[in-house]
């Protein structure tokens, strides 16, 4: 991931190829990807996935050596999403903030605190999310508050959309601090234990996609805060945004290898046939198998989407400075990889017939899934922004939220 050097200790082994880590962790991902459909089918939340992650060292993945990690750069980091979400997608997803805070913190703290915020996380600590509330707050601002009274800092709101915040141990929380913190008007973010005393995790999430994602309802009432724990926001927020937004793409990338798999797979295994078909078995049914290549292909041109996008997010991070190259590419990426896996996910029926439908299978999750995550910062805006930036050299936006104009 490049972090600054003062955070790297001189010493610090050679980091391992994005080969060698996709293979260090492809048995861990097989066992969580042997459940996913039993999960989908029953709703199963993935504690038990998150905890082998966490266990394999997973969590720890781009965290710097001398800190427990393998200090994966970008590309290594967003081929292991990738192929963790081919085997199921609500894991890449919920480790989306926790992935984003270390990356965060590795490029924009000083080396002290930096070190001593990671320490949670080479501890085992995963991170969630509490960033978007429901409600009347505005485009940018937030009815969660962060105020004082005579025991001191305390934290009071109710945030949805919260992300991996039911399997984490710590919670970031964007609030507005009032004045009696002295801490100015712009908003804050506030790391909080999510065993706290006010604290109250809700499994509300009702989307017909990413089911398993722990993204509901997150209540924080009278919640105390140390002032250690209260981040400023950064003025400029550099790659962050295209971090985030690439997690996503990742995803749905990993989405599309598994329509591959799960196509090849049902084909492989099929034995009746048409009265019409080409072929007395769809495998060898030139149609089927042209069905197949295409969605191979598809894949495949997500891939390299996204592999463009992560390498502009690589060169952004090194540079160490704000830099729209990243944003651009994550914006056309996501032109590129939304339309395409949804598409693939499908024709996927078009290499069967109503056994394809059946639950057991439950094919019908790849498109749900990729539906819920391309409705993340709708696409039709990027395309505009996008087209405003070819043709005007408008900047592109850097940074995304959500709320009332």
């Amino acid at each position: 991931m490049t972090p600054p050097s003062s955070v790297v200790e001189d010493a610090a082994p050679p980091r391992a190829s994005t080969a060698d880590l996709v293979e260090r962790y492809r048995a861990v991902f097989d066992e969580i990807g042997a459940g996913a459909v039993a999960r989908e089918r029953e709703r199963r939340l993935p504690f038990a996935e998150v905890e082998l992650l966490r266990a394999s060292g997973f969590t720890r993945v781009t965290l710097p050596h001398h800190l427990g990690g393998d200090g994966a750069d970008h590309a290594a980091l967003f081929e292991l999403l990738a192929e963790l979400a081919r085997r199921d997608p609500n894991l890449s997803q919920l480790l989306r903030s926790h992935f984003s805070f270390i990356d965060r913190t590795l490029h924009g703290a000083d080396p002290a605190t930096a070190r001593a915020r990671l320490a949670r996380v080479a501890n085992g600590a995963i991170h969630g999310n509490a960033t978007f509330e429901r409600g009347p707050a505005g485009v940018g601002s937030y009815a969660t508050t962060l105020s004082r009274d005579e025991r001191g800092l305390r934290l009071d709101g109710r945030k949805f959309y919260s992300t991996g915040t039911l399997f984490a141990d710590v919670v970031g929380v964007l609030a507005t601090p009032d004045p009696s913190t002295g801490l100015g008007a712009d908003p804050v973010s506030v790391l909080v234990a999510t065993d706290a005393a006010g604290l109250t995790r809700v499994d509300d999430w009702d989307g017909f996609g990413q089911r398993m994602t722990g993204s509901g309802t997150t209540i924080f009432d009278g919640v105390r805060v140390e002032i250690d724990d209260v981040l400023a926001r950064p003025a400029a927020p550099g790659h962050a945004g295209a971090f985030v937004q690439l997690v996503l793409l990742a995803a749905l990338t990993g989405i599309g290898r598994a329509v591959v798999d799960d196509a090849a797979r049902y084909v492989r295994e099929r034995t009746r046939s048409f009265s019409h078909a080409s072929a007395d078995l769809p495998r060898h049914d030139p149609l089927v198998q042209e069905v197949v290549g295409d969605l191979s292909a598809a894949s495949f041109a997500a891939d390299a989407a996204l592999g463009r996008a992560v390498a502009a997010l690589q060169r952004a991070a090194e540079a160490q400075h704000p830099d729209s190259t990243a944003d651009l590419a994550t914006a056309q990426a996501q032109l590129v990889i939304i339309p395409t896996v949804l598409r693939v996910a499908t024709e996927l029926f078009e290499v069967g017939g109503a056994t394809a439908l059946g639950e057991s299978l439950a094919l019908d999750r790849h498109w749900r899934n990729a539906r819920a995550l391309s409705s993340h910062n709708p696409a039709r805006y990027k395309a505009r922004i996008v087209g405003d930036h070819v043709v005007n050299s408008t900047p592109i936006v850097a940074w995304w939220t959500s709320g009332e104009a």
